[in-house]
């Protein structure tokens, strides 16, 4: 037995005339010619771009943006210990390396004592051990007992000093403290946020943008973004397109950063990000005002 199914194929509401019939498009050798389809275009007022020019291939976008640093740190306590000094407060400038915090650490100082001390005991009973050993009036057991006990005072002295290396706390980098979150002389925890470090002298933007733009988007491009606190544009160059797709919003971030360094910038403006794509290629829009 043979089965036959027939198949009928709907065409899309743009290749149908009035009538719900195919125009007749033929151009007398026997294809059709389908009309060309405008990209979609998208809202602006959410980060996403707003297609103002579809000839050619070419069309202009914007997207929102916010300026970021590229250096940040919260600078934690490394240890439980009273704050003694703080080297810096909200809104100074300082450099890598300067003294940031002083933690009292007159208890961990103590301990470092008594482990030298009981180190110095530990290496008298071992020689002595090791001269009884000559005369054979000392078990192999006692002997290496006492090696044993020498190499964990060591290593009490070693972790004591280490800790005492936390005891101040230097700048990573340099910049500009932010935040201030505990005061001098209140007690810290390992752990405690204690001031938010910014290098404001390296900033790079950030944007997310549809993901169907992606194969527009080549580090090395070229766009404006206006910032909203200068009301005036910034000539700036894409690092480079992270290459994860959220798949909710199907958008995709970009990095960018400012062809030259402006002091005016801050980390946490924002504004528009202004792009004319032709073809596969984004540049910045030549009509673009500066201020």
């Amino acid at each position: 037995m043979v089965l036959a199914a027939s198949m009928s194929l709907h065409q899309p509401v743009w290749a149908q005339g009035a009538d719900g019939q195919a125009p007749e498009t033929g151009t007398g050798n026997g294809k059709m010619d389908l009309p060309a389809l405008a990209p979609v275009p998208m809202p602006d007022a959410s980060g996403n771009f707003a297609v103002t020019d579809a000839g050619n291939d070419r069309f202009q976008g914007s997207v929102r943006a916010k300026i970021r640093p590229v250096q940040h740190a919260v600078l934690s306590a490394p240890l439980s210990a009273t704050l003694l000094t703080l080297g810096a407060r909200e809104g100074s400038r300082v450099k890598k390396g300067d003294l940031l915090m002083k933690f009292d650490c007159t208890p961990l100082e103590a301990q470092l004592i008594v482990a030298q001390t009981r180190r110095k005991a530990a290496l008298t009973k071992l020689d002595v051990n090791e001269r009884l050993e000559k005369i054979h009036n000392v078990s192999k057991l006692e002997l290496s007992l006492s090696r044993s006990e020498v190499e964990l005072t060591e290593a009490d002295i070693k972790g004591i000093r280490a800790q005492l290396a936390q005891c101040s706390v230097s700048a990573p980098f340099s910049g500009v403290v932010t935040q201030q979150l505990v005061q001098a002389r209140e007690f810290t925890n390992p752990g405690d946020p204690v001031l938010r470090l910014v290098n404001i002298d390296d900033l790079e933007i950030e944007m997310v943008v549809p993901s169907s733009l992606m194969r527009k988007l080549h580090g090395g491009d070229h766009f404006n973004l206006h910032v909203d606190e200068l009301d005036r544009d910034i000539e700036s160059t894409i690092k480079y397109v992270v290459r994860e797709v959220d798949p909710v919003s199907q958008t995709v971030r970009v990095i960018g950063a400012p062809l030259k360094a402006d002091t005016d910038l801050l980390p946490g403006m924002s504004g528009n990000v202004s792009f004319e794509f032709s073809g596969n290629q984004a540049t910045a829009p030549t009509g673009a005002v500066k201020k």
